[in-house]
């Protein structure tokens, strides 16, 4: 529509020039230019824009030439900062009746110009140009006329961002002396800090850098590591960071050899990466944990010692504890101690222990199903608690079944004359798969007794559809519960359960385990 206008415009002026009937009277040079029309007008860039250096900008304008003889154009940006001028192209030619034209400013090389069907490129080499503002000129020439126009959008081209690394120069291991002997050159040596060090900067102030760390040299396939992020200064500057091995979410990074890597880009630049000097080694880092028995593992006591291996990363010595507990609450008073107050000096990443089956005093630990686990003392608070992930099956035959009970493994308390519900729940193993299962409950802490003691007359009792005959064993170690209601007649008194297995029924049983936690009944009349 705009070319429509322009062209319009120079037509009617060039009608008026012609007729016979001048509206006013014009003197002869006066006349001879009311013949001749030349207008340009800039259609693109239309509003002001960033671009980064390298990046084609299409120029368009229109021309309307009315003259007697052909036009020639001349495209120019001219600095902002400077008002120093660019030719883009010269001598272009125009028809007489003028047109939409357009020219593509590349900045990425030049001088080379090509024209396909009026569309003019022109390539141009930005790096010898400063970064900053430019406007765009159109000059037309048609004999001896001249029009000049400017784009109304300016042009600003973006300076990409500068980087580079200056250290580590060479490949280094993440690691230091031992602080508990810092002058001994044979101390052993643990994960601490690597120097990153880079020099950059962007004139437009805009860049930015994420500096990572790829165990490949492809850094945008997904397993890139981000360690620091940054802002690049508008002035030339050297900075660095002391690297602890942690990602910016401050999660330890893992072990592994890495090449060191900055991802570079500001408001209009493409992303771009610059890669480090040399790589960085991130010895492994072993974690708290309890690493051996990984499966389900039976321990005769007629076998040779189980070695139970850990592996910690602490940052001074600490004492270990090794216990065995029978069931999942390892603070609730019936775990076993097997190793006490063991000393783990610092820089200790691995260690073990072989168990022969006997508590850290000497005593054989009994029958049962265990679960290992360490306690950490590091002198303040309460101690940090790890787990194996396999059980241990003592027993002193391949076929005995064995049975833990894991609930409840607190005080369950009920108020007399109320009743309410309590839930066993166990583990058992039988590998021969034929075993029972009997649950029952009495005064004391002591089962099967053949005699009752005075202070404790009520005999073990055994629960309801809880006997013999009603609970069958697996082989595998899997766990059951059994919903014990205690009835509301229940004398106020403290009550042990247990849990047998056997496979023939007959005494002596082939396990009996206790729950940590009892059945409290309370006397209403007399509340705690």
């Amino acid at each position: 529509m705009r070319y429509g206008i322009l062209l319009a415009l120079g037509l009617s002026i060039f009608l008026v020039g012609a007729t016979c009937f001048p509206i006013f009277e014009l003197d002869p040079a006066t006349e001879s230019a009311a013949g001749t029309t030349l207008v340009v007008s800039v259609i693109t860039p239309a509003e002001d824009r960033q671009v980064a250096a390298g990046d084609s900008v299409t120029i368009e304008w229109t021309v309307a030439n009315l003259t007697d003889s052909s036009a020639v154009a001349t495209v120019l940006v001219r600095a902002r900062a400077d008002f120093a001028d660019t030719i883009l192209v010269g001598g272009l030619r125009i028809p007489e009746s003028g047109g939409l034209q357009s020219v593509d400013w590349d900045t990425t090389d030049f001088p080379g110009v090509s024209q396909d069907e009026g569309v003019v490129s022109v390539d141009w080499d930005t790096a010898d140009f400063p970064g900053g503002e430019y406007s765009i000129h159109v000059q037309v020439e048609a004999g001896e006329l001249s029009e000049e126009t400017t784009a109304e959008g300016h042009i600003t081209l973006n300076t990409p961002p500068t980087f580079e690394f200056t250290e580590p120069t060479e490949d280094t291991e993440l690691l230091e002396q031992d602080p508990n002997d810092p002058n001994d050159p044979n101390a052993p040596l643990l994960p601490a800090e690597v120097t990153i060090g880079w020099s950059a900067y962007d004139p437009d102030s805009d860049g930015t850098a994420e500096i990572g760390i790829d165990p490949d040299t492809d850094h945008d396939s997904g397993n890139e590591i981000t360690i620091y992020e940054a802002g690049i200064p508008r002035t030339s500057g050297v900075d660095s960071i002391d690297w602890d091995g942690t990602s910016t979410s401050g999660e330890r990074v893992e072990g592994d050899t890495y090449y060191l890597f900055a991802a570079i880009s500001d408001e209009v630049s493409a992303e771009r990466f610059v890669e480090g000097l040399a790589r960085i080694i991130v010895p492994e880092v072993l974690e708290l944990a309890v690493t051996q028995p990984d499966e389900d593992t039976d321990f005769l006591t007629t076998d040779d010692p189980l070695t139970i291996e850990f592996t910690l990363d602490e940052d001074d010595d600490v004492f270990i504890d090794l216990r065995i507990d029978p069931d999942e609450d390892h603070r609730n008073g019936n775990e076993t101690t097997i190793l006490a107050r063991y000393l783990v000096e610092w820089g200790t990443h691995e260690d073990s222990f072989d168990w022969d089956g006997d508590d850290s005093e000497g005593n054989p630990v009994g029958h049962g199903i265990y679960r290992i686990f360490m306690a950490v003392n590091r002198g303040a608070a309460s101690p940090q608690i790890v787990e194996a992930e396999g059980l241990v099956f003592r027993r002193s035959a391949e076929e005995q079944p064995l049975i833990g009970v894991l609930q409840p493994d607190t005080d369950q308390t009920l108020v007399g004359g109320e009743g309410g519900e309590v839930l066993i729940r166990w583990r058992d193993n039988d590998p021969s798969e034929s075993a029972k299962i009997r649950l029952t409950i009495d005064d004391d802490a002591t089962p099967d007794e053949a005699v009752e003691p005075a202070e404790g007359p009520l005999e073990e009792e055994e629960l309801p559809s809880a006997g013999w005959g009603d609970l069958d064993a697996a082989g595998d170690g899997l766990e059951d519960t059994f919903t014990f209601y205690v009835g509301d007649d229940r004398a106020p008194g403290r009550y042990w359960i247990f849990a047998y297995i056997d496979r023939d029924e007959v005494a002596p049983w082939d396990n009996i385990a206790i729950a940590a936690g009892q059945i409290v009944v309370e006397d209403p009349d007399e509340p705690n």
